[in-house]
């Protein structure tokens, strides 16, 4: 471990989030040396504190992070997604078979950034991690776990609708659906034993889940949990904890969510000690490290009940409060035996408008103007380019939105087909009301596109493209630096 005050810190995604960006740049803010292992679209390369980079590619997974490992020889590795954090396991696993000085070294460098092998399985798997949860007697939803390599047989008298169903081994929400009845539930399982990014999964679970097939028995490839659904709002805490101890936790309830079952893209930050208690028994049963975060519901009676843990950074944790919390600076004070030498101005307000999430929700949200909107406005580059990408992505869904408000029909028809991606469950709109079920950190599927940031004190204009007309955010909607780091809120607890 690092004691001069220079401990190196390898940022590893495998996909264009954005919150890699944030975490990469709080952690250099307090004094890491900080390089990063992404693709080479990834934005955080337009980052100006981020120098050091190297190239990650899917099909040479492993010699990609040895290499990175080698050349930046990193004291703690941190992941950015589900993905990730699996890739990181399974390169664990095939170095700590070497028994040798450089095998036992990278095995080392691993359990320090996530925990010790025997917590990989509650890392990977929602199914194992709820019964984990359940031994420690934590609250969680009832839930019902179909193994893989059995034959789907829905216990139609132990589940109550609606429900949630999640496939393990998955990430980033592409494996989490809504279903409100018995008639959508084989349909939905079947879809989710295919590879997430197969474009035709609806339409081939939708056969595998006909009753003729039914009768066949067929085995699972993937677990499922079926979970019951909790009526309440979606809330999350992310840790920041060291060999089963937490350093520092902030705790957010969500007020607006992207879309449908979709991230959050407005908090409001909160303290809740229910929340609090349950991830520090958490990562103290899995003797966790790095950053971790666990989603919950708060119910009608201000209860918590524990959902999932996704043992990765998530979208909150680089944030700082007004009252001293900051988890890049606790992890530094771990790591150095010191404390961080500079931290960024700590946000005065509870609400905080998440970016760019919030202004492609709704480029005239009113929580643009009244809360703390998070956008880095150090780094003019960065930002444009965050907004260029999303705006490519939105493109997608304004087409889906137009051909579902106008030709309903051959919307119908593509979603079936799979050449048309809906997000927010398997079950039509009409009998869905379950905007408020998902987990704090699924993948957003954005809902507007602007364009680029037209200069350093944070006008953002719309740039056309295409002949289409892109959300337009004038410098009026958006609040200037000076306003959103004004005290003059009420603290960062409620």
């Amino acid at each position: 471990m690092s004691t001069c005050g220079h401990a190196r810190i390898l940022v590893f995604g495998t996909q264009d989030y954005p919150h890699a960006v944030r975490i990469s740049l709080a952690l250099a803010h307090v004094g890491f040396l900080v390089a990063t292992l992404t693709r080479p679209t990834h934005p955080v390369r337009r980052a100006r504190k981020i120098q050091c980079h190297f190239p990650y590619h899917s099909r040479f997974r492993f010699s990609s992070i040895l290499s990175a490992i080698d050349q930046w020889s990193p004291d703690l590795i941190v992941c950015t997604d589900d993905l990730a954090v699996r890739v990181l396991q399974s390169v664990h696993r095939r170095v700590a078979a070497y028994d040798d000085k450089l095998g036992r070294r990278i095995s080392g460098l691993i359990e320090l950034s996530l925990g010790p092998p025997t917590s990989f399985p509650a890392m990977r798997d929602k199914s194992a991690f709820l019964t984990l949860a359940e031994l420690e007697g934590l609250r969680c939803p009832k839930t019902i776990v179909m193994p893989a390599s059995r034959a789907f047989e829905p216990a139609d008298s132990e589940i109550s609708y609606p429900v949630v169903v999640k496939a393990d081994q998955s990430d980033g929400g592409r494996c989490v659906r809504a279903v409100n009845g018995n008639a959508y539930l084989p349909a939905v399982v079947w879809e989710l034993q295919t590879p997430d990014n197969w474009r035709p999964r609806r339409v081939l679970g939708s056969i595998l889940g006909s009753k003729a097939l039914g009768m066949l028995k067929l085995k699972l490839r993937r677990t499922i949990s079926v979970q019951q659904y909790v009526f309440g709002r979606p809330s999350n805490r992310a840790v920041i904890c060291w060999k089963g101890k937490v350093l520092a936790g902030i705790s957010v309830e969500a007020v607006e969510l992207t879309h449908d079952l979709g991230p959050a893209s407005v908090v409001m930050v909160v303290e809740h000690p229910e929340m609090t208690l349950a991830c520090e028994r958490m990562v103290e049963r899995l003797q966790l490290s790095g950053f971790v975060g666990f989603d919950f519901i708060l119910d009608s009676a201000n209860r918590a009940w524990l959902l999932e843990m996704n043992p990765r950074v998530t979208p909150i944790c680089h944030f700082v409060l007004a009252d001293g919390t900051d988890l890049a600076a606790s992890l530094w004070a771990q790591m150095n035996r010191m404390p961080a030498r500079s931290q960024p101005a700590p946000v005065y307000r509870d609400l905080i408008a998440l970016f760019p999430n919030e202004m492609l929700r709704s480029p005239s949200s009113k929580y643009l103007r009244s809360c703390h909107h998070d956008v880095p406005w150090d780094e003019p580059e960065l930002v444009r380019c965050m907004l260029n990408q999303e705006v490519r992505i939105g493109s997608a869904r304004r087409l889906r939105l137009f051909l579902r408000r106008r030709f309903p029909l051959i919307a119908d028809v593509l979603v079936r087909i799979g050449l048309v991606e809906t997000r927010g469950g398997c079950v039509p709109e009409e009998i869905s009301p379950l905007d408020d079920v998902a987990p704090f950190g699924e993948r957003a599927l954005h809902t507007s596109a602007v364009g680029s940031f037209s200069n350093a004190a944070g006008a953002i204009s719309a740039v056309p493209t295409g002949g289409q007309k892109l959300a337009v955010v004038a410098a009026e909607n958006v609040a200037a630096p000076s306003e959103c780091r004004e005290v003059g809120g009420k603290g960062s607890k409620v």
